[in-house]
C-alpha cells in the first residue's frame, strides 16, 4: 500500500509544474488559459452573461491538456501544428499588455499568435476573445503559406451544440461555407427559452481579409485531415457511427504567395452571444443583431420557438421599424415560416439599414403570431441599436515639400563646409604648423558667410511651407 502512496505522490509532483505553467488571462465575464507547452489554449466565462445566471464558470472551448483547439500552417504543400515539435518557439506563451501571445517558427516562418479580450458585437461588453495570427516570411526565398484556425466548440455540458447560421438556420451536420457565402457570424445555444450559455464568433471583421472557407464538422475530422476533406453533406457531428456528438469549426485562409518580408495577419473573435429572449406562453423568441452602428448595414435574426404542446399554424415573423430605419432592397417585413411543431425552433432574418435621420438608441420589434388549438396567438420581443451616426472621413493632406528639401539640402551643405573649415582649423593648431594672420582673418570671414547664408536660408523655409500647403489644396 505504501508503495502506491509513494508512486502517486511522485505521480503528482510530475504534473503539478506542468498546470502550474498553465498562463491565465481574465475579467469579469471571460478568461483565457494558454498552454506554454504547446501555444494552444481553452476559452472558459468567469462571471459571464450578467443577465443569465446559469452560465458563470462554464466552458466555451473544450478543456483537456493539450486543448483540442489548434491550428494548422500549410506552407508549400505540407501540414503543421502550429506549436508542435516541428517548429521551435522564439518566444513562449506569456503575458504582455493585457494579451497573451508567442512566437513559433518553421522553415523560417514566424507566426506570432495573439490573443485578447475585445467588445463583443452582440454584448457591448468585453466578453470577447480575439483570437490573431501574423505570418511573416524571414526567409530569403518565397513560400505559400496558408491557415486554418480550428475550435473545438463546448458549451457548459454540451458537446455538440449546433450551429446557427444567420439567413441559413441550424447547422446540425458537415456543412462547408465559401466565398459570398460565408456568414458574418454564427451562434449556438444549448436552450433557447433557458440557456445554460451562449457562444458567438464573428467571421468577418472590419479591417481583416474575410476569410475564404468556413467548414463545421465533428472535432473527429478536423483532427485526422489537418487541412482540407471532402465535405459529405448530412454527416453527423458524431465522432464515429455509435460516438459521442461533438462539433467543431474551422476558418481557412487559402495559401498565399510570401515574398522574403511579407506579413499576413488573420483574426476571428469567439466569445459570448448576446440576444434578447422573450419568453411566452406559446411563442419563445430570440432577437440578435448588433448594439451599435455606424451607418453600415446590419443583420437581425429572430430565433421561435412553439413551447406549447400543439401545433402552430401560419407562423408569421413581422419586423416593425421606427424612424431612422428601413429594410435593404428585396426584403420584406413580414417572414411566413408555416407550421412549428411543439419544441420546434425556426430562425429566420433581415437585413436593416439605418436611413440616417435619428441618431442615437433606436428601438425595433419584432412580432410573432400563429394559429394554435384555432386561436391567435402573438407574441413580441423587443432590441436596441445605437446608430452613431456615420464614420467620420479620414482626411489626408498630401504637401509638395521639394522646395523645402532644396533649402535643407542647401543649409546642410553650407553647415557641412564649416565643418570641414574648422576641423581643418583643429588640426593645424594641434600640429603648431604654420598659420598666418592674414589666412586666419579670411578663413573667419568665410565661415561667417556661410552662417550668414545658413540664417538667410533658414529664413526662406516658412514661405516654403506655406507655398507647398497652397499646392496640395490645388
Amino acid at each position: 500500500m505504501k508503495k502506491y502512496i509513494i508512486v502517486f505522490i511522485l505521480i503528482l509532483f510530475m504534473i503539478l509544474p506542468l498546470f502550474s505553467a498553465l498562463i491565465e488571462l481574465k475579467n469579469n465575464y471571460i478568461k483565457i488559459i494558454g498552454d506554454p507547452e504547446t501555444g494552444r489554449f481553452i476559452i472558459k466565462t468567469t462571471g459571464g452573461d450578467p443577465k443569465l445566471t446559469t452560465d458563470q464558470d462554464v466552458l466555451l472551448l473544450y478543456e483537456d491538456y493539450p486543448p483540442t483547439s489548434f491550428t494548422t500552417l500549410r506552407i508549400d504543400g505540407r501540414n503543421y501544428k502550429f506549436g508542435d515539435e516541428m517548429g521551435t518557439f522564439i518566444t513562449r506563451l506569456m503575458k504582455r499588455d493585457n494579451k497573451i501571445i508567442c512566437v513559433w517558427v518553421i522553415r523560417n516562418i514566424e507566426i506570432m499568435q495573439n490573443l485578447r479580450f475585445v467588445k463583443g458585437p452582440t454584448t457591448g461588453n468585453i466578453d470577447t476573445v480575439e483570437i490573431s495570427y501574423t505570418i511573416w516570411n524571414k526567409d530569403s526565398r518565397e513560400h505559400t503559406v496558408g491557415i486554418r484556425i480550428m475550435l473545438d466548440t463546448y458549451l457548459g455540458k454540451e458537446d455538440g451544440a449546433p450551429f446557427r447560421i444567420p439567413g441559413v438556420g441550424p447547422v446540425t451536420t458537415e456543412k462547408a461555407f465559401e466565398g459570398d457565402k460565408i456568414p458574418e457570424y454564427w451562434y449556438s445555444y444549448d436552450d433557447l427559452g433557458n440557456p445554460t450559455v451562449r457562444a458567438q464568433g464573428t467571421v468577418k471583421i472590419e479591417g481583416t481579409p474575410v476569410p475564404d472557407k468556413i467548414i463545421y464538422a465533428s472535432w473527429e475530422r478536423f483532427n485526422k485531415y489537418l487541412w482540407d476533406f471532402t465535405i459529405k453533406e448530412g454527416r453527423s457531428f458524431r465522432r464515429s457511427i455509435i460516438g459521442p456528438l461533438d462539433s467543431a469549426v474551422a476558418i481557412y485562409w487559402k495559401p498565399r504567395k510570401f515574398n522574403p518580408n511579407d506579413t499576413f495577419t488573420v483574426k476571428t473573435y469567439y466569445g459570448l452571444y448576446g440576444a434578447t429572449i422573450y419568453k411566452g406562453k406559446v411563442f419563445n423568441i430570440s432577437l440578435g443583431g448588433p448594439l451599435t452602428t455606424s451607418g453600415e448595414p446590419f443583420l437581425v435574426t429572430a430565433d421561435i420557438q412553439n413551447v406549447s404542446p400543439y401545433k402552430a399554424k401560419n407562423v408569421i415573423a413581422e419586423i416593425m421599424l421606427p424612424k431612422g430605419l428601413k429594410l435593404m432592397n428585396n426584403e420584406t417585413n413580414k417572414k411566413r415560416l408555416g407550421t412549428l411543431k411543439s419544441k420546434e425552433i425556426k430562425k429566420t432574418s433581415w437585413n436593416i439599414l439605418p436611413d440616417k435621420t435619428v441618431t442615437g438608441i433606436i428601438t425595433y420589434k419584432v412580432k410573432v403570431s400563429g394559429i394554435v388549438q384555432g386561436k391567435l396567438e402573438i407574441a413580441i420581443a423587443e432590441r436596441k441599436v445605437n446608430y452613431k451616426g456615420p464614420k467620420k472621413e479620414i482626411i489626408y493632406t498630401l504637401y509638395d515639400f521639394s522646395e523645402i528639401n532644396k533649402l535643407i539640402a542647401e543649409m546642410n551643405a553650407l553647415l557641412r563646409k564649416n565643418n570641414e573649415k574648422l576641423d581643418e582649423l583643429n588640426r593645424l593648431i594641434q600640429q603648431k604648423g604654420p598659420y598666418s594672420q592674414k589666412q586666419a582673418i579670411a578663413d573667419r570671414k568665410k565661415i561667417n558667410q556661410r552662417v550668414n547664408n545658413t540664417k538667410k536660408v533658414k529664413k526662406k523655409l516658412p514661405n516654403a511651407v506655406k507655398t507647398a500647403i497652397k499646392k496640395s489644396k490645388k
